[in-house]
């Protein structure tokens, strides 16, 4: 028997919201290194919303 999963999945706009917020401090950084990081973390957080949207839980 299988359990449900604990907690709910998040819905896509709660990853989006994320990668706008990861995207602007990328835009704030002084560093060239910062900046490349944030922006693969707000990729990676694009990356989840549209595994929502498609129906696959993102740590699925």
């Amino acid at each position: 028997m299988e359990h449900p999963p604990t907690t709910p999945p998040l819905p896509a706009d709660y990853y989006r919201r994320h990668a706008a917020r990861v995207r602007k401090l990328a835009s704030e950084a002084t560093t060239l290194a910062i900046k490349e990081h944030l922006h693969e973390v707000a990729q990676e957080y694009e990356r989840l919303a549209e595994r929502v949207d498609s129906g696959v839980p993102p740590n699925g």
